[in-house]
């Protein structure tokens, strides 16, 4: 499993750096430069990646408040780094947090949460923004301010890890 930051505009990962990590070409550990990216012949670039070293599923987060509020650089960028694991088959994610800021509704109920219209719309506009189909965003809750687990969030979060795993099972299958 790999993390890394975002693609902000600024002190953001370079899109290069995201195709090499999603090829393997990325020594584990290495830290990402946001001013220049990894380039073959660097001490932390992995010339031969073994299937082991390649991204097997993109998960993409964004916050279901900040959607549609994305400067349209980092929605391009976004779009730049789909559009390249779809040219080599990387199964895609999108996980949308923050749905109980995003809705009153789901912040007193979180069951309410497949119900409701305001979430059924950033789904819609997450998946219009970054172009992800709509049965492969998955709105979770953030663990925040509590300091005990909730079935409900962890069953939203689970749901969307179990779509994760599945997604990169079935990607590492087909290699």
């Amino acid at each position: 499993m790999n993390d890394v930051m975002g693609l902000e505009d600024k002190d953001g990962l370079q899109t290069e750096d995201v195709f090499s990590a999603l090829l393997g070409h990325v020594k584990e550990g290495y830290e990402f430069n946001p001013v220049a990216p990894l380039i073959e012949g660097d001490c932390n670039y992995v010339s031969n990646p073994s299937p082991d070293d390649k991204v097997h599923c993109l998960v993409t987060v964004v916050s279901a408040n900040n959607i549609s509020l994305l400067d349209q650089s980092i929605i391009d960028r976004m779009k730049t780094v789909r559009e390249r694991a779809n040219e080599i088959g990387i199964p895609q994610i999108v996980i949308l947090t923050k749905i109980d800021e995003a809705c009153p509704l789901v912040k007193e109920d979180l069951k309410k949460t497949y119900t409701s219209k305001k979430i059924h719309e950033k789904i819609y506009v997450c998946s219009n923004v970054i172009g992800a189909p709509v049965k492969f965003i998955f709105p979770v809750k953030n663990y925040c301010y509590e300091s005990d687990t909730n079935d409900t969030t962890d069953i939203l979060i689970m749901s969307a890890l179990r779509h994760i795993v599945g997604a990169a099972n079935d990607y590492v299958t087909s290699l």
